[in-house]
C-alpha cells in the first residue's frame, strides 16, 4: 500500500509539471497563425463599408494568387510531359505559352485594379495593407509546402493537360474579368 501512495506521488509530481507547462504554451506560430492574427488586427474597429473594402481587396488577391499558383502548377506539368514525352514538347510547351500570353494581360490588369483597391481604401495605409497582404502570400507558401505534386509522365496524360488549356483559356480569361470586374469602373464609398 504505501509502495503505491508513493508511485502515485511520484506519478503526480512527473506529471504535473508537464501539463502546468503545457497550459502555458501557446501553440506554434506559423504563417497560418500569423495571418490569422493579422486579420482580426485588421478587422478590428472597421465600419461595415471598410469591411467591405477589406474583403474586396482579399478576395481579389486570393483569386490572383490563385491563377498565379495555377500557372506554377501548369509549369511543373509542362515540364514534366516534356521530360518525359519529347515527342510532345513543342506542342504542350507552345500551347502553354499560348496559355500564359492570353492570361497574361488579364492579370496586369487585375493586379493594376488591386493596386488602386489598396491606395484607395479607407481602413489602414497602403504599406499596412500590402504587408498583410504579403503574410497572405506567406501562409499560402506554407500551406503550399504540405503538398506533393506529382509528376505528369503518361503521354495519355500530357495530351489531355493540352486540351485542357485549349478548353479553358477563353473560360479563366472570362472568369478572372467577370469576377474582379475588370471592365468596370473600381467603385468608391467614403
Amino acid at each position: 500500500m504505501n509502495h503505491l501512495r508513493v508511485l502515485s506521488v511520484a506519478l503526480i509530481c512527473g506529471i504535473l509539471p508537464f501539463s502546468a507547462l503545457a497550459e502555458d504554451t501557446k501553440p506554434a506560430e506559423t504563417p497560418l497563425t500569423v495571418l490569422d492574427a493579422a486579420t482580426a488586427n485588421m478587422l478590428k474597429g472597421l465600419d461595415e463599408n471598410q469591411a467591405k473594402q477589406f474583403s474586396a481587396i482579399t478576395n481579389s488577391h486570393g483569386i490572383i494568387r490563385s491563377v498565379e499558383d495555377v500557372q506554377h502548377s501548369l509549369s511543373l506539368a509542362v515540364q514534366s510531359c516534356s521530360a518525359a514525352n519529347p515527342d510532345l514538347k513543342t506542342g504542350i510547351t507552345d500551347r502553354f505559352e499560348g496559355w500564359k500570353d492570353a492570361v497574361r494581360p488579364v492579370m496586369k490588369s487585375a493586379r493594376s485594379k488591386l493596386d488602386k483597391m489598396v491606395l484607395l481604401q479607407s481602413f489602414a495605409q497602403p504599406s499596412q495593407v500590402r504587408a498583410y497582404l504579403k503574410k497572405f502570400d506567406e501562409a499560402v507558401v506554407y500551406r503550399n509546402q504540405t503538398l506533393k505534386p506529382t509528376p505528369i509522365q503518361k503521354a495519355e496524360d500530357c495530351k489531355k493537360l493540352q486540351s485542357s488549356m485549349d478548353k479553358t483559356q477563353k473560360d479563366l480569361v472570362t472568369l478572372i474579368t467577370e469576377t474582379l470586374g475588370l471592365n468596370a469602373d473600381l467603385k468608391i464609398k467614403e
